[in-house]
């Protein structure tokens, strides 16, 4: 059975999690302003004016004092004020108020989704501004997943009910404060009648609300589930019939949908008797209005008007329907509260790594760098050197090493040696837990983030190709980067004469991650958007891993060329890739067990020789020397 997880619900609002929301509101002030001024236009013409106008055309009618189009006298009073109408008067009155109402009711409409679309964008930009400036332990610890669900879905739901709900909420309360004052002045008795009813409202709506909002969670999370499964069964296809589970999977999907089957009916009963219960309530409020209105009636003593008793049917609505708006949208808030507070945490979640307030003021944030034109050398040098990932869980120990300007060293040793550690912590995507490195003789700290990045050329295992064109994907290197910078970069590592073969050429459109490419020439894209930067230190972390032997000896080349003159770091598996360089460091947990180069260390005949010759014992001696001249 599909384990189905259920979120939970919060019992009461965290008006200081909801606090938090409000600066978007305050950074579009003037919207929200105009909007209150709206509603309360629209309330006082429709939920007084109005049913005051109706109120004086009935008593007229009553009293007769309507005798014909021209011959006619409505009395009217508002704010203290004696006003006589006649039926034209009333008409252009009515008609004015239905124009003007409709009016205002579109320019909240309107409004209300402005405000929304703004509050929405700008959490976006929060959002997304923050997830660039987490570090990368965060991602360790944070499902890609959870992160896209705060940016793009709670987002949307956190600004829909903030603006609708909130906003309506005010409105429910114009409503309800404006029909009351209404109400009282037209007959406090009957106002009194409606009052009594309304805790009934109060206490049964709400109560419904949280138990159809939590039977809804429930089907919602199952049906969500179900989707999750259906997806896991399709992908899994080809393994289900190879195991012949088709049994097993549809008899899971028996049981996955009978358990929807049922929370759906559950849900649907409480629905059933819901409103039926809330119109039970106004039945019986109408039904104690006529009999009090018609005890009423027969005092002619007591003053009491007709028009009073036909107005208040109005009243009823007027009272009760905001009340449960109300309802429905305090439900709606409590059910977003867990999306507020999932969001919070991811805004106010501090970076680990961080530029001190001397180094921001020097070189700026990594949004807006100074300093720019600044030059490193590209000395290395870790000094004593320790880093764990978990507390207590040293995974690099005690490193000391320099490493010169200009020279080219590899980095080998099994997986989980410390090899890619050690480069991230070079590139400050980590920090040590203990030790320094300089760079230039310089605590690598005491320059910011963004300068220490842009001096480096990271090119990874596994290219990744964002969605524009080719010309753009390079100059994502350096976004100011000139086309002769970018066809300089191509020619550098040989990919030029490919990409001008192409119909479009550099402004060829890749799309889904380059799949129309090859994994070479991805590869070799992202070496010309690593070295259009020109940056002092290269980093080659398993850059030629993925790729076959034949495509590799095309790579090898463009490395070559544009590692000469520049520090480097290579991260190889393939130690054939690696006989060339100046220096290799030999890794085995954290530690740096072997430093010399290819020769010194096959001659040594260690832990480095092992590793070496594993690699080649399926090959005779021909055809390992076949290769090494191959990847030459």
């Amino acid at each position: 059975m599909l384990d189905i997880k259920e979120e939970k619900i919060a019992n009461k609002i965290n008006f200081s999690v909801w606090s938090s929301v409000f600066k978007y509101i305050f950074k579009h002030a003037w919207v929200f302003i105009i909007l209150v001024i709206s509603m309360f236009l629209n309330t006082l013409l429709y939920d007084s004016l109005r049913p005051l106008l109706n109120n004086a055309a009935v008593n007229a009618l009553d009293k007769g004092t309507i005798i014909s189009w021209t011959n006619s006298k409505i009395p009217f009073t508002i704010l203290g004020l004696n006003i006589e109408l006649n039926m034209t008067t009333f008409l252009i009155a009515t008609l004015g108020i239905i124009v003007i109402n409709s009016i205002v009711t579109g320019a909240i409409m309107f409004l209300t989704h402005y405000l929304n679309v703004l509050i929405m964008s700008d959490m976006r930009k929060d959002s997304f501004k923050k997830i660039q400036e987490l570090s990368f332990s965060y991602y360790d610890k944070t499902p890609s997943g959870w992160i896209i669900a705060r940016v793009q879905s709670d987002t949307a739901k956190v600004s829909d009910t903030f603006a609708w709900g909130f906003i309506q909420l005010i409105w429910c309360a114009f409503e309800v404060i404006v029909t009351l004052v209404t109400m009282f002045s037209v007959d406090w008795r009957l106002s009194l009648i409606i009052l009594a009813f309304v805790p009934l409202i109060i206490v049964i709506g709400p109560i419904f609300e949280v138990v159809i909002l939590k039977l809804s969670r429930k089907v919602r999370a199952v049906s969500s589930n179900y989707v999750s499964w259906i997806s896991e069964c399709i992908n899994g296809n080809k393994t289900i019939k190879s195991l012949g589970l088709e049994d097993k999977t549809s008899s899971e999907a028996v049981e996955i949908a009978d358990e929807i089957k049922k929370r759906s009916i559950k849900l649907a009963n409480v629905q059933a008797f819901f409103r039926p219960a809330l119109n039970l309530i106004s039945t019986a409020t109408i039904a104690t209005i006529m009999i009090v209105s018609s005890i009423l009636m027969k005092r002619p003593d007591i003053g009491f008007e007709i028009a009073s008793f036909v107005v208040f049917f109005n009243f009823i609505g007027q009272i009760y329907n905001p009340l449960l708006d109300a309802a429905d949208i305090l439900s709606d808030i409590l059910s977003t509260q867990a999306s507020v507070e999932k969001i919070m945490s991811l805004l106010n979640t501090k970076p680990e790594i961080q530029d001190s307030k001397e180094v921001i003021e020097k070189y700026g944030d990594i949004f807006n760098a100074k300093n720019c034109e600044e030059k490193i050398k590209g000395k290395i040098e870790f000094k004593n050197v320790c880093f764990s990932y978990l507390e207590g869980v040293e995974v690099i120990h005690n490193l000391n090493k320099v490493i010169e300007e200009g020279t080219s060293v590899a980095i080998v040793g099994e997986t989980g040696s410390g090899k890619s550690t050690t480069v991230n912590l070079l590139c400050r995507f980590y920090e040590p837990t203990s030790g320094q490195i300089l760079i230039d003789d310089i605590d690598y700290k005491d320059r910011s983030l963004g300068f220490l990045r842009s001096k480096i050329g990271f090119v990874q295992q596994t290219p990744f190709i964002f969605n524009g064109t080719i010309k753009d994907n390079i100059k994502y290197g350096k976004l100011d980067a000139t086309d002769e910078e970018v066809i300089d970069a191509c020619k550098a590592v040989d990919i030029d004469g490919f990409i001008t073969s192409l119909p479009n050429g550099y402004d060829t459109k890749l799309e889904d991650g380059g799949n129309e490419l090859s994994t070479g020439q991805k590869q070799l894209i992202s070496f010309a958007r690593a070295i259009v930067r020109k940056p002092s230190i290269m980093i080659l972390d398993e850059a030629t891993a993925s790729i076959d032997t034949e495509t590799e000896a095309v790579i090898q080349k463009a490395i070559n060329k544009i590692l000469v003159g520049r520090t480097s770091i290579i991260i190889a598996h393939r130690l054939s890739t690696i006989v060339d360089c100046d220096r290799i460091l030999v890794m085995k947990d954290g530690v740096v067990i072997e430093d010399g180069n290819h020769k010194s260390l096959m001659a040594l005949n260690g832990y480095y020789h092992k590793l070496y010759m594993n690699q080649f014992k399926e090959f005779n001696i021909d055809k390992q020397i076949e290769l090494e001249d191959t990847l030459k």
